[in-house]
């Protein structure tokens, strides 16, 4: 694991170009004063599932198309499965976002635990329809059944370094104003039902949100770091950080900036170590903190 740290330390820095990653910041910062501060929303709230759904595979491909841009300086690729890649990641996880899961609730339920699972059903609806997808891709391009980056990842315990260097950033996060707005998401558990709240509404919320990560590890650092990167090689790497930047545009602004970073370093430990079980523990620790943060402060 030290060697694998190692050679994705070096590989950052080896690739670090000012220009590159200055363009990179740059887009990053035009959307931010445009989604947060002109308050122009990217991440859309309500809209109907076909405009939604038209809307994200755009916005994605933007910024999937900006930063094969700025890495490449071209987006003449010779190859003919690349645009057609392109274009179904991004169809792919603007149907994850979309598609009304949630509608397939029972009719049982109140209308107060529907209002609760409604996001839960999205969650747990995504990651099914993540793994039949990727297993479909898979079967279609490696002539098997499979997933991408499922292979078993060397130490856990570097991971968890990454995850104790950000307790700074993540405290000082949780004491901002956007932050205790969103966090803990199962707050609208307690906003719902109040003293009537049981200890399995929490359990059943809380593991649909740690099941999303492993639908959003799956797609970013299994499927796309895969398959990208036998076309770009690890410059598919900054193109995918900011299509991973793009899906937070409806989290706090922080959020949404240093998810660009994280994808950066997580894809790159990724592409190396050909797994995404260090990326998902680093991911689901870092959301299950949030959620004690957004409590305790």
């Amino acid at each position: 694991m030290r060697k694998l740290i190692a050679l994705t330390t070096a590989d950052l820095l080896q690739t670090f170009s000012l220009r590159k990653y200055g363009f990179a910041l740059l887009l990053i910062a035009a959307t931010c004063i445009l989604n947060y501060y002109i308050r122009y929303p990217l991440w859309l709230r309500g809209e109907s599932f076909p405009f939604s759904f038209c809307w994200y595979t755009v916005l994605f491909l933007v910024f999937l198309f900006a930063g094969i841009l700025i890495e490449t300086g071209s987006l003449h690729i010779q190859k003919k499965s690349f645009h057609v890649l392109l274009s179904t990641a991004a169809m792919l996880f603007a149907l994850k976002v979309t598609v009304p899961f949630s509608d397939l609730l029972p009719s049982g339920f109140s209308a107060s635990t529907k209002h609760i699972f409604q996001q839960p059903a999205s969650w747990a609806g995504g990651v099914l329809l993540m793994i039949s997808c990727i297993l479909f891709i898979h079967r279609l391009k490696e002539g098997h059944w499979g997933l991408y980056g499922i292979k078993k990842t060397h130490s856990l315990s570097s991971y968890t370094l990454f995850i104790v260097l950000m307790l700074p950033l993540l405290l000082w996060a949780s004491l901002q104003t956007d932050f205790s707005a969103m966090y803990p998401r199962a707050k609208i558990i307690d906003e719902t039902l109040g003293a009537a709240a049981k200890p399995i509404h929490y359990f059943a919320f809380e593991t649909a949100y740690v099941a999303d990560f492993i639908s959003i590890e799956l797609f970013f650092r299994g499927f796309l770091i895969a398959a990208l990167g036998k076309l770009l090689g690890k410059q598919c790497i900054l193109p995918i950080a900011l299509f991973y930047f793009s899906i937070h545009l409806g989290k706090p602004m922080f959020e949404a900036i240093s998810s660009f970073f994280g994808g950066m370093i997580l894809g790159t430990i990724s592409y190396y170590s050909k797994s995404i079980w260090g990326g998902w523990l680093v991911h689901v620790s870092i959301a299950m903190l949030m959620e004690l943060f957004g409590y305790l402060f």
